[in-house]
């Protein structure tokens, strides 16, 4: 078997386990996903209605997709790891239990955040110096663009990937966030096919629509009558609400994958040992060590499957 068919045959084999996870309580999985959805929903109606701008519609607006953006993953990996064992919370323990881990993921995100965002902005500088210093006409133009969305879209999966499995080492392997980040990011590196490999086979079917009808939509909505600007007002609540489809398919097929690379990893080290943390890491780290007390530890509890 060659090397791609065997990295298709694997995400595929972790996107089926991870339906069959989600085939077990989908109703738990169609609660909690409704309830994170339901706050982008109304900040999606806010934004279309005729409410006076100001502070109090703005910050309203900010928290409502907040809420959306950042609650909905931990709840959601909480219930995948207990279905993995058989377990169903329900939704008021998945909730609880997941909420529990709350500031441990955004601390994660935090750092996973920057290493995305940092060579992304970078190169979208650089598009734009081009497009203004060295703009190029006509036919080459197009090409020009198209070169640059490539790239940026080819390093933002690339990136995303490699840190992939940080809030899975965080949450379920209950690693200080900075110790989680690098941890995804040396597995992510050896076994990067596989890892891509899951990310873009669970969550593509979901995505690329949900992507096109929003592209469409963004296209062809009336721009005389203002629709068009009403939808791209709406747009990033939108986002989150489409998200939230994706999310639980994702995170299925990503805890099954991590579960055994790490199984396999802590084999490895019982032989070779860990690798040291890199040099400029440990300031960070030895910061780190404590926040997740605060983030996660002290107000949270270690469920048994989570380890």
């Amino acid at each position: 078997m060659s090397a791609l068919s065997a990295t298709w045959t694997g995400s595929l084999g972790y996107t089926r386990r991870g339906l069959r996870v989600l085939g077990e309580t989908p109703w738990l999985y169609v609660q909690i996903l409704s309830a994170f959805a339901a706050p982008a929903a109304v900040a999606a109606y806010v934004t279309a209605s005729d409410l006076p701008e100001g502070f109090g519609r703005s910050a309203s607006l900010y928290a409502l997709n907040a809420i959306s953006a950042s609650a909905a993953p931990v709840v959601v990996m909480t219930a995948v790891a207990a279905g993995y064992h058989g377990v169903n919370l329900g939704f008021v323990n998945a909730m609880r239990q997941g909420l529990w881990w709350l500031l441990r993921y955004l601390w994660t995100n935090v750092h996973t955040t920057v290493i995305f965002w940092a060579p992304i902005l970078v190169l979208l500088n650089l598009f734009e110096w081009q497009r203004n210093e060295a703009p190029v006409e006509g036919a080459a133009g197009l090409a020009a663009t198209a070169a640059w969305v490539v790239l940026i879209g080819v390093v933002a999966l690339y990136i995303h990937s490699r840190t992939l499995l940080a809030p899975f080492f965080a949450v379920h392997g209950n690693m200080p966030a900075t110790l989680a980040t690098i941890e995804s990011w040396r597995m992510s590196g050896r076994r990067f096919p596989i890892v891509f490999g899951t990310f873009i086979v669970s969550s593509a079917p979901t995505a690329v629509p949900l992507a096109i009808v929003l592209t469409t939509l963004a296209f062809t909505l009336n721009e005389a009558d203002g629709t068009r600007a009403v939808f791209a007002a709406m747009l990033p609540s939108l986002v989150w609400m489409a998200i939230k489809i994706v999310r639980p398919f994702l995170i299925t097929a990503t805890y099954g994958l991590y579960v055994d690379l790490w199984t396999e990893e802590e084999q490895r080290r019982v032989t070779h040992g860990a690798p040291p943390v890199p040099l400029l890491a440990r300031p960070l780290l030895a910061f780190s060590r404590w926040v997740p007390r605060l983030f996660g530890r002290a107000i949270g509890r270690r469920i048994e499957w989570t380890a």
